[in-house]
């Protein structure tokens, strides 16, 4: 009695791999710009958690050097007005902002996610330029706020800045000590 073997052919299985092959192909690019999305999701929730604590702050009496060295910030007085006078901080993903990048703990020396591949992430609030670029490298730094609570109106700002290669601002600086990315909150009262 002659069997009758059950099996795939060498054809069939190399046809079967170069199917494989080609869904593998198409599928890491789109794998890739996803998971930069969700890096670069968690940078624009760690900028608008920072921005909240230092409305918080604001509202708490952040608005001269006592108060803002009381609250755990630094005092910037190097403005060319009284406007230009700011309380300003690292924010620690943990909720809290210490005075300088330095003080943060290690764990919090940088926590950026977001990688040179552009996800394509767009959010601006309050900064015509946008409050993040997607096509910066955010894997070196920290989320720094600065309260401006003489300025007319009061405001907040929020940006990135560089804590290990450098003390850069993560996409350059708008002018002198401005960042060109970043939440500007203007505080109405």
């Amino acid at each position: 009695m002659d069997r009758i073997k059950k099996g795939f052919t060498l054809a069939e299985l190399l046809i079967v791999v170069a199917i494989i092959a080609v869904l593998t192909a198409v599928a890491i690019p789109v794998f890739r710009v996803q998971l930069e999305k969700s890096r670069e999701a968690y940078d624009i929730h760690t900028m608008r958690a920072a921005a909240s604590a230092a409305v918080d702050l604001y509202y708490s009496g952040v608005t001269d050097e006592a108060s803002a060295n009381a609250a755990g910030m630094s005092w910037s007085d190097q403005g060319d007005t009284d406007a230009d006078s700011n309380a300003y901080g690292a924010y620690d993903p943990t909720g809290k902002i210490v005075p300088t990048k330095k003080d943060l703990p290690a764990s919090s020396q940088t926590y950026g996610k977001g990688t040179s591949v552009n996800g394509g992430t767009k959010y601006t609030l309050g900064n015509p330029n946008g409050a993040y670029n997607a096509g910066q490298d955010y894997t070196n730094a920290v989320v720094m706020v600065s309260i401006y609570p003489n300025a007319d109106p009061a405001r907040v700002d929020v940006y990135w800045k560089n804590n290990k290669v450098n003390n850069n601002y993560v996409g350059g600086q708008q002018r002198k000590n401005v960042p060109k990315y970043s939440i500007s909150i203007t505080i109405d009262e």
